[in-house]
């Protein structure tokens, strides 16, 4: 892939301000209180079962009922007894993902873990495996609006990321710290597009993770992020073909969600 090949919507002669941010929209809802809501660290889940199983699981409350946003309005809640940590769902895709983010930065969240799926083309990979990537290559546009040329980002993690790795290996995980890339369109990833992204170093795709770290880099916070397998990619054509999950997935899921916050609740 060559750079020019890559779309560029950020004018680095631009140096007029946003119509309006973030900051001003929540203000402009006038909600007495919401500065003082939200602590330093959130998890950010971008998957549905995050919530019901961290309410499944711990003693919850509910910090705000709606997070003020452009697009996103999930509630927000904290594990009773820890209220240095919050728990939001992101929504789907490049665009929810990051005006949760500005949200949260707005708000005075300093530091995140993303926690998602990915679909995997790796050639050992396998359904239930966990990626910890250190660089995430953008193919979505939301962080062509943030830089110039993305390309690929660099995870800059809060907490050394071994320990997230050692965590996670405690509980039975098989975990790999391998790029990944983020893509817009699911239904485009074509075998000569995994091809590329094979080259190029990636082993798995979601739609959240690069523009949510392009913009923690935006604004200067840091970002883990945190991917389980949910899916075998098939590498040729005539290759068994693509199939959701497997027989233990749900559980697996689950443990995963419940490892990625008790170690949040930890830190």
């Amino acid at each position: 892939m060559k750079k020019e090949d890559i779309m560029s919507w950020f004018n680095p002669n631009d140096t007029t301000r946003p119509v309006f941010t973030a900051e001003e929209h929540i203000r402009g809802k006038n909600l007495p209180g919401i500065w003082e809501a939200l602590p330093d660290r959130a998890v950010v889940f971008f998957l549905g079962k995050g919530f019901p199983v961290v309410e499944e699981v711990f003693p919850t409350e509910e910090v705000l009922a709606s997070l003020p946003g452009f697009i996103t309005h999930s509630r927000v809640l904290r594990v009773t007894g820890h209220e240095d940590v919050c728990f939001v769902h992101g929504g789907y895709g490049a665009p929810q993902a990051v005006c949760t983010a500005e949200a949260l930065i707005a708000l005075g969240v300093k530091e995140f873990l993303l926690v998602g799926l990915c679909g995997a083309f790796g050639e050992d990979l396998a359904v239930g495996d966990v990626l910890l990537p250190p660089q995430i290559l953008s193919e979505e546009g939301t962080s062509h609006h943030y830089f110039e040329n993305p390309e690929f980002c660099t995870v800059e993690s809060p907490f050394p990321i071994e320990t997230l790795a050692a965590y996670l290996q405690a509980q039975s995980f098989t975990v790999r710290q391998e790029n990944t890339v983020t893509t817009d369109a699911p239904y485009r990833q074509t075998y000569h597009k995994e091809a590329l992204w094979r080259e190029m170093g990636c082993a798995a795709v979601d739609m959240e993770a690069s523009a949510f770290v392009n913009l923690c880099h935006y604004y200067g916070k840091k970002c883990a992020v945190a991917l389980m397998v949910s899916d075998r990619h098939p590498l040729y054509e005539g290759a068994p073909p693509w199939q959701w999950g497997n027989e233990s997935f749900a559980e697996l899921q689950r443990r995963f969600i419940t490892s990625c916050a008790s170690f949040a609740l930890a830190k």
